[in-house]
């Protein structure tokens, strides 16, 4: 079944009136045997094919448009008796009816698409409360004169999982030169309301743009943030500094020397040291300062030795390979910490929008 037979919101439409219901089933049946809906209905498609196009009544009922109208045969076969439009073909026994074979059946491929687009036109503005039905827009659309069809366009709420109405509609014209009558008329009024209108292809277009400048952004805006995260990684992989590693030794194990032990014992030179990297119970470690070859500078002021609790520790300058090693091991070490979340976390000091940031230090 397509959009032509849904009603506004989902919601079935009242009982029709008896002095109009012949009306409302010829035009309901007529619709689902058209031009425009047959070709494009999968169920009906299917079905044609198992009686050589005939349908049951029974079936047809239970379609939800029509079953609002009617659901005896009776009635439906007594209304479609009075149609003049040779569209619809009853059967001798009264149970079943067809599209007549004389009307060949539209094949539905891309030059139909093209050809429907061009008498198609797209209206704007009616009210989404669910207070307008398709009955209701039928017979709006009658004094611009004949048209095809019209279809209510809906969305999908995905949270309610509920149907609701847009607001437009497209009106499917027999032609294109009808079509642009009515495109071209000064205006179009719904209850007062002014429509917006606008060819199909036209709306189409529109749309196209838009799903394409919101892509655009989008991008833009993934590419923002790829290229921040390719700034904060290049700022992660700055080239380290040299000559800012010192190896110590001469720990003994009965001992307990702590990092804060083995940095207070560089006095002047404290304040310059970045790291240690040591841990109780071994006999040897290192040392990194802040600035480049400021290693020599602690050699010449400790002239290579500390001393810890009676303990005499030797300094050695680290160089060559063994720096490589220690600088690869310092660059793995930042990479680790900042995949852990570290790297870029930030902290509020203070409180409120008279507060500060400050990045997590990293040793």
């Amino acid at each position: 079944m397509t959009e032509g037979e849904v009603t506004a919101n989902g919601q079935a439409a009242a009982t029709t009136q008896p002095k109009d219901v012949d009306e409302k089933i010829i035009r309901q049946v007529e619709y689902y045997f058209g031009d425009y809906n047959l070709p494009r209905d999968k169920f009906l498609q299917e079905e044609i094919k198992k009686d050589d196009g005939w349908i049951a009544l029974e079936t047809m009922t239970k379609f939800k448009r029509l079953a609002t109208l009617s659901t005896d045969s009776a009635v439906i076969l007594s209304a479609l008796k009075k149609s003049k439009n040779n569209i619809i073909e009853i059967h001798e026994d009264n149970e079943k009816i067809r599209r007549v074979p004389t009307r060949p059946l539209p094949v539905f491929n891309d030059e139909v698409k093209e050809e429907t687009v061009k008498r198609t036109v797209y209206c704007k503005g009616f009210p989404k409360d669910g207070s307008v039905t398709l009955d209701e827009l039928l017979e709006f659309y009658k004094q611009y004169g004949p048209y095809e069809t019209v279809l209510m366009r809906y969305f999908n709420d995905r949270e309610t999982q509920k149907q609701g109405f847009k607001g437009s509609v497209y009106v499917v014209f027999p032609t294109p030169e009808a079509a642009k009558e009515f495109r071209e008329k000064d205006e179009v009024r719904y209850k007062d309301i002014l429509l917006i209108r606008k060819w199909q292809s036209e709306y189409l277009e529109e749309k196209k743009k838009e799903i394409e400048e919101r892509r655009a952004r989008k991008e833009a805006r993934k590419n923002k943030a790829q290229d921040q995260n390719n700034e904060d990684e290049a700022e992660e992989e700055v080239e380290l500094p040299k000559g800012t590693f010192i190896h110590f030794s001469g720990i003994t194990g009965d001992k307990e020397i702590s990092r804060e032990d083995l940095k207070e014992a560089l006095g002047d030179c404290n304040d310059h040291c970045a790291f240690v990297d040591y841990s109780r119970g071994l006999k040897e470690g290192y040392f990194r300062f802040k600035e480049a070859e400021y290693n020599t500078t602690v050699m010449e002021k400790t002239e290579g030795k500390l001393k810890i609790k009676d303990m005499d520790i030797t300094l050695r300058k680290v160089e060559g390979e063994e720096e490589e090693e220690q600088l690869k091991k310092m660059k793995e070490a930042q990479r680790n910490c900042k995949n852990r979340g570290f790297g870029n976390r930030k902290r509020k000091v203070g409180g409120g929008r008279g507060g500060f940031q400050s990045k997590r230090k990293r040793l």
